[in-house]
This record gives C-alpha cells, sequence and structure tokens, in this order.
C-alpha cells in the first residue's frame, strides 16, 4: 500500500498538469486566423493642379484676325514640334474647299506615320477592297442619275481609298506618287486662294488641345513650385473660365505631359509629416491609380498653414483633364500579417503569440511593423526563426500563464 500511494500522487500530479494545459488552451479560447493586411498612413486634401502649357495666341502664329480655326488634329493628340496642327480659314472661303483641305491633311498625316503602325488606319487590304468594290457600284448607279455633285464625291473617295491601299501594301512607288499628288493639289488650292488660309504648326512637342479653362496663365511650373498660402487662397476663390484665354488671344496650347504639379494647403500637425524631396503615393478622385510623385516643394508658414506641392512624372489623363481636384496623399505602407494587441505576449524579452497547431500550443515570434491601440501589422517571414506564418491560428484570449 506504501508502495502505491507515490505511483497515485504522481499520477494525480499528471492528470493535474494535463487537466490545466487543456483548461488553459481549450477550444472556448478567442482564436483568429492570420490574414495579410494593409494599414497606409494617408492624408486627404483639396488641390489645384498646374500643367506646363505652351499658350499660343494668334499674334503668335502671325495672324491679324482671327477668323475660322480648323484643327487639323484631334483634341488631346500627341503632337511633335513642327506638326500641323490647325488651319486658318478667311470667312471668304466656302466649306467644300474647308473640306476638302481636311481630306488632304487627313490622308497626308497617314504618310507620316510609321508604316508598322497600319492600326491607325484601321482596315486591311481585303476590307479595303471590298469597300473600293462598294463604290464603284455606287458610282455606276449614280451615274444613271447624272448627278454630277455625287458622281464627284464618290470619285474622290475612291482614290482616297486606292491610295491607303497602296500604303498598305506598302507599294513605295505608288505611295510617293500619292503623296506628291496631294500636297500638288493643296499647293494649288492654297495657291488660287492666297492669304486667305494659313497652317499653324505646332512650336514644341506635347498634347494639343484648344480647350482653355482661364487657369492656364495663373498656374504656371513657376508658381506652383513658389505659391504661398495666400496665392493658393486666391487661386482656390478665383473663378475664371475660356473667356480669359479669349481675352488674351489664345487659339491653342500645347502641354508638356511629362510633368505635372498639384498643391494643397494644410495645417502643421498634417505639414510635419512631408519633408521636401520624399516620395509619396498620390490618388486622385475620379481615377483609380496610384501615382509615384515628390514633395517638391514646402511653404513658407502662415498663420499655422503651409502649402505643400507634389509633383509626377506619371502619365495621368484625369491630371490632364482636369485642375481642381481632391487628393490622397500616402506616406507610409505597412503590410505585414494582423495580429490583435491583445493575442501578443513577450517571452524571454522578445514578442510573439501563441498559435494553435493540430493539438498542440506553441509559440511563434514577431516582428512588429506597425501598431495602435488595438491592432499590430507584423511582418511576413516565412524562414525567420521561429515566426508566425500565414494561416495560422492565433491565440487572442485565454489562460496564457506558463
Amino acid at each position: 500500500m506504501k508502495k502505491t500511494l507515490p505511483k497515485i500522487l504522481i499520477l494525480a500530479a499528471i492528470l493535474f498538469i494535463v487537466y490545466n494545459l487543456i483548461s488553459m488552451f481549450s477550444s472556448s479560447d478567442e482564436t483568429i486566423i492570420a490574414q495579410i493586411e494593409q494599414i497606409e498612413t494617408a492624408f486627404s486634401f483639396d488641390g489645384v493642379i498646374t500643367r506646363d502649357e505652351l499658350r499660343v495666341t494668334a499674334k503668335d502664329a502671325l495672324i491679324e484676325e482671327i477668323g475660322v480655326l480648323d484643327p487639323a488634329v484631334s483634341e488631346g493628340e500627341m503632337v511633335s514640334r513642327g506638326k500641323l496642327v490647325l488651319i486658318h480659314y478667311d470667312s471668304s472661303i466656302d466649306d467644300e474647299t474647308k473640306k476638302r483641305i481636311a481630306e488632304i491633311n487627313s490622308r497626308l498625316s497617314e504618310f507620316e506615320s510609321s508604316p508598322d503602325d497600319m492600326s491607325a488606319m484601321e482596315v486591311d487590304e481585303q476590307s479595303l477592297n471590298a469597300e473600293i468594290d462598294k463604290q464603284y457600284s455606287l458610282l455606276f448607279d449614280t451615274a444613271k442619275k447624272r448627278d454630277m455633285r455625287e458622281i464627284a464625291t464618290i470619285k474622290n473617295e475612291i482614290n482616297l481609298l486606292i491610295a491607303r491601299k497602296a500604303a498598305l501594301s506598302k507599294d513605295s512607288d505608288k505611295a510617293l506618287e500619292t503623296k506628291e499628288s496631294l500636297e500638288s493639289e493643296k499647293a494649288s488650292i492654297l495657291k488660287q486662294y492666297g492669304g486667305k488660309t494659313k497652317e499653324i504648326l505646332s512650336q514644341k512637342h506635347g498634347v494639343f488641345s484648344t480647350s482653355m479653362d482661364g487657369y492656364e496663365s495663373a498656374l504656371t511650373p513657376e508658381k506652383a513650385t513658389s505659391m504661398t498660402v495666400s496665392d493658393f487662397d486666391k487661386i482656390m476663390k478665383k473663378n475664371l473660365s475660356s473667356q480669359e484665354a479669349v481675352k488674351e488671344g489664345t487659339i491653342y496650347k500645347i502641354c508638356d505631359n511629362s510633368k505635372w504639379w498639384i498643391s494643397v494647403c494644410t495645417d502643421s500637425k498634417t505639414a510635419s509629416n512631408f519633408k521636401e524631396g520624399a516620395y509619396v503615393t498620390l490618388r486622385l478622385g475620379g481615377e483609380n491609380k496610384e501615382i509615384k510623385a515628390t514633395v517638391e516643394y514646402i511653404s513658407p508658414a502662415l498663420n499655422g498653414r503651409y502649402v505643400i506641392t507634389f509633383s509626377s512624372n506619371t502619365h495621368s489623363e484625369y491630371a490632364l483633364s482636369n485642375r481642381f481636384v481632391s487628393v490622397t496623399a500616402v506616406t507610409q505602407v505597412y503590410k505585414g500579417l494582423l495580429v490583435p494587441i491583445k493575442a501578443i505576449r513577450v517571452i524571454d524579452s522578445k514578442p510573439g503569440v501563441y498559435v494553435r497547431t493540430e493539438n498542440t500550443v506553441k509559440f511563434r515570434n514577431i516582428e512588429i511593423i506597425y501598431k495602435d491601440k488595438e491592432k499590430a501589422i507584423v511582418k511576413m517571414n516565412n524562414t525567420g526563426n521561429n515566426p508566425l506564418l500565414l494561416y495560422d491560428e492565433i491565440i487572442v484570449s485565454g489562460n496564457k500563464k506558463r
């Protein structure tokens, strides 16, 4: 009996320890699965966009009196320096002649395109042949009606289609002959009307536009990078329109889309999160796109307020077509595994969490990269020393005594 008693006591002790371990990490404990989470430090503003826009006036284009201006390229089209962008017509030139000049310019622009860029013509040789056959059939029917005006229009269309086919098939001799023919016809028309038409060429490489908002002269790169708080307030209160550009005699502008700026105004607490030369990520309202930018300028303070001007070399259609925008500036991004603060324990001076794995409980080390009162983001480290892994079952609450 005396020998049996120690065995019973040992067995009881073992059962007691097992019971406590089961109680400590029972299924009633609150757990959470380790998932990837991203937390940002971001600030939202109302801002104004500045673009590097060359404004060309009638005086710059050597036009004494503005008549009719017909764009030779599309709104928002990228053009090179010396590209024909506008044709100025005297009011006495008839509409048919204007239309023919526009057709010639359109055809000549195809010769200027890269021969490999055939998608710009939106046709292939087979469809061109079908269209030519269609036009010849139409010409035959129209000839019966003796409608000379319509016959001339159809013949002109056939010539254009044949010319396109020649260019598409890379028949250099025919293409050159067609190009020279078009240039000759155009020169003849211009000579006939003398000084009544004027071709206006782009003065620089960039995006062509005849759409003005009146802020082109008020917002320049130089002003954006030296803007004071007072300057910003005045800009935000102004109510300019395209009439400002009309008053200045502006007929078109070329925008250098390789760089643009956005200026915001904020308090000293928010401004303290930004340093000149630092990189940020911008999100412009209305555009689901992340834009890399730089803090280019921070103004002197005025009554606790600062102007911050960001610059970017990232192309943005939204920035090209809008002036006043809402913008979010992201200064920090923390990405890792989400861990509730109350799940974190410190063992041997190392932070970590308990995880349930099969029928056992293990302690996992963590490296905290961000935390607040409720949660932490820990670094993902699959090769570290006993690290927390994605999809580990973290024990959030329960009896953690060891």
